[in-house]
């Protein structure tokens, strides 16, 4: 018997990022054997006029708009998060289901659906973003401990908790339970995969460094900048907007940087040019970050195509078991100039056995068969 599964996000259409893309996997999966009603925020400043959408036959799609505030100021952003997560979890309350999943990385989501939420509840786990929290000050240090000691009561309250990683298993292992616990990886779309194998090396072409991803605090992209101006004969290739885009955009030109070109958000089916027309891929995390997994990681696998990847933790652990790809320290400027030069030098083959690996254990669809069977389980 069909059952009714209620699943609430901050991330879905029309938004196109990583955490749009892993929920779409997921409900995908679901609505083979059940209902889905999704509660989504929309984004920030962006009302949906429709405040609901029939998504299939078997997902309705209800939404709640979200005014515009400032991301970067932590303070702001956690009182609307927390606002929006109780608002989201309010209205999911009016809609009778038989199981309720929710998913962070907002991390507000996790107690506003343990304290509001109704009936049995599955919580996927996105990133420990509390314990991204620099403890700068006393104040911070005291913040960060009450924000987390208020994640590890309300996780208790759950039936099962899923996460994305090794890392994230074991703090929730050591803080919360070992015995409800499932790992479902992020990855890339099967279709997606498929596309990317069509890529060809591109000897001929211009020496081409690639950034796909949003262009914020945590990324860096400035250091990829100041590289192409120390290597005037390789072209850097910008994909991807954020707080930093306009101001990035302004350094190159006051710098007269000619050789660096931004392209903003570009739709998903062009993206492919983007590869196809590139030498090496470029990434970058803080090392606040270090637990973080980007998917772009796996997309970028999926080329076979080279990496160079800045930052430390899970990802670096993942980069460094590539074929061809190289990882640095986030922020390093010599290091990030001295690997693009050995890569011009030598460009590899595409790698075959980077993307077997990505075929074989991250890929989304395959994955999200997990959220089905703990949802039959519980129900």
């Amino acid at each position: 018997m069909r059952k009714t599964i209620n699943f609430l996000t901050g991330n879905f259409i029309p938004e196109n990022c990583a955490g749009t893309n892993r929920i779409l996997a997921m409900v995908k999966e679901l609505e083979k054997g059940h209902k889905v009603n999704i509660f989504c925020i929309t984004e920030r400043g962006k009302p949906q006029k429709n405040q609901k959408l029939k998504f299939s036959e078997n997902i309705d799609v209800y939404y709640v708009d979200q005014r515009y505030y400032d991301g970067d100021k932590f303070y702001a952003r956690a009182v609307h998060e927390l606002y929006y997560a109780i608002k989201l979890t309010l209205k999911a309350n009016r809609f009778k289901s038989d199981i309720t999943i929710a998913t962070s990385p907002q991390m507000f989501i996790i107690p506003a659906v343990a304290v509001f939420g109704r009936g049995k509840r599955i919580i996927d786990v996105r990133d420990l973003v509390w314990d991204y929290i620099e403890e700068t000050s006393l104040y911070r240090k005291i913040l960060k401990g009450a924000i987390t000691q208020l994640m590890k009561l309300t996780l208790k309250r759950y039936k099962h908790i899923t996460v994305t990683n090794d890392h994230e298993y074991q703090w929730i292992e050591e803080n919360i339970s070992k015995g409800n616990i499932t790992k479902i990886t992020n990855g890339i779309e099967k279709d997606t995969f498929a596309k990317l194998q069509t890529l060809k090396n591109s000897r001929d072409d211009k020496f081409t460094v690639t950034y796909i991803g949003n262009v914020g605090i945590a990324q860096n992209v400035k250091i990829l900048i100041d590289s192409a101006k120390a290597i005037p004969d390789i072209q850097v290739n910008i994909i991807g907007e954020g707080n930093r885009y306009k101001m990035l955009k302004a350094y190159v030109h006051k710098n007269k940087i000619s050789n660096v070109e931004f392209f903003g958000k570009v739709p998903r089916e062009k993206m492919i040019d983007f590869y196809q027309t590139s030498s090496v891929l470029f990434a970058q995390l803080d090392a606040t970050f270090k637990a973080a997994m980007p998917s772009k990681l796996y997309e970028y696998a999926s080329t076979g195509l080279p990496i160079i990847y800045g930052g430390l933790g899970v990802a670096r652990e993942f980069v460094n078991g590539l074929d061809n790809c190289r990882t640095i320290d986030p922020g390093d400027t010599a290091s990030l100039i001295e690997a693009i030069k050995s890569y011009q030098q030598s460009i590899p083959d595409i790698s075959e056995k980077n993307r077997l690996f990505v075929e074989e254990n991250f890929i989304r669809e395959t994955q999200s068969t997990k959220m089905v069977d703990i949802v039959d389980r519980l129900i």
